[in-house]
């Protein structure tokens, strides 16, 4: 699968976007090192241009294990650093985002037969889901981070046919579990 990498020059450096989020959950992450966005399609383009994968993570005000995952990895400068450099990180509040929260939900549920929050999934450019999880401790996550990394680089195209057939499997069984 061929993909069209655009220069890094011509992209301004990405910073962390929630410091002035309207949501109380979100404010808390605006002075974390990681490049935080919020979702949108500029996210989905950017990796696209960048090809990066998309690191979603998605949580609530009154989620202590999303707190205790704030403080241990996502405020720690070098799991920052590993998570810039291999993705665009995406921070979501569960409450605003119900309908792609759900999504990564199923997706998390379908491959790991369990699913909460803090809700952690890796997207490709295309946004297709490769991989999800729930609370990591900073070791573990910094492995996550480590193995994926290595992953992308060294074998792209498994990680595309992977997530696409991740893909298809979810939607097969959305269908499957359809009363329409």
């Amino acid at each position: 699968m061929g993909s069209s990498v655009a220069s890094p020059v011509l992209l301004q450096p990405l910073d962390n976007q929630l410091k002035q989020h309207a949501s109380p959950y979100l404010v808390l992450h605006g002075d974390d090192p990681v490049h935080w966005q919020d979702w949108g399609a500029d996210v989905v383009d950017r990796a696209r241009a960048e090809n990066k994968l998309i690191f979603i993570s998605s949580g609530y005000f009154s989620c202590h294990w999303c707190h205790v995952m704030q403080r241990e990895s996502f405020a720690d400068q070098g799991i920052a650093a590993l998570l810039n450099q291999l993705a665009i990180p995406v921070k979501i509040d569960r409450e605003l985002q119900p309908a792609l929260d759900q999504w990564l939900i199923d997706f998390v549920e379908q491959t790991t037969g369990t699913a909460g929050w803090p809700l952690n999934v890796f997207l490709t450019p295309d946004g297709y889901p490769v991989a999800g999880f729930t609370y990591r401790p900073k070791k573990n996550f910094s492995e996550i981070l480590g193995s994926l990394q290595s992953l992308w680089k060294q074998d792209e195209p498994y990680v595309r046919t992977t997530a696409l057939n991740n893909f298809s499997a979810m939607k097969a069984e959305q269908k499957r579990h359809s009363w329409r």
